[in-house]
């Protein structure tokens, strides 16, 4: 039977994305590898950091470490292309400082150790 639009979509049911596994996967896949590499970056910090945000500027400093990007303006092309596939969000904490994440919905741990197909 063919699938319908709706079908095919990631549903979100209480806080939590059905599907958003291999959907992610999906994205992943379809990213630039610069982009999959800051995702994964994002991914062990936030893994570090017991899954809580991190901080863009540990962020930027960790894709610099990694030879990811070199500079705020490259990490904020790519931020852009990962908020628009709804992998990474972004806000402001109690202190007004920007932190990123990859949203409770996705494993962290099939980000990071996803790889590239040949």
């Amino acid at each position: 039977m063919p699938q319908t639009e709706a079908s095919k979509k990631v549903k979100k049911r209480k806080g939590t994305y059905v599907g958003a596994d291999s959907a992610a996967l999906k994205v992943l896949a379809s990213l630039a590898p610069r982009h999959t590499e800051a995702l994964q970056a994002l991914a062990s910090l936030q893994l570090a950091n017991s899954s809580n945000p991190v901080s863009f500027t540990s962020f930027r400093d960790e894709c610099r470490k990694k030879m990811v990007t070199s500079s705020d303006a490259q990490l904020r092309t790519i931020l852009k292309e990962l908020f628009s596939h709804n992998i990474v969000e972004s806000k402001k904490d109690t202190d007004g400082i920007e932190i990123v994440f990859i949203p409770e919905g996705i494993p962290i741990n099939d980000v990071l150790n996803w790889n590239r197909p040949i």
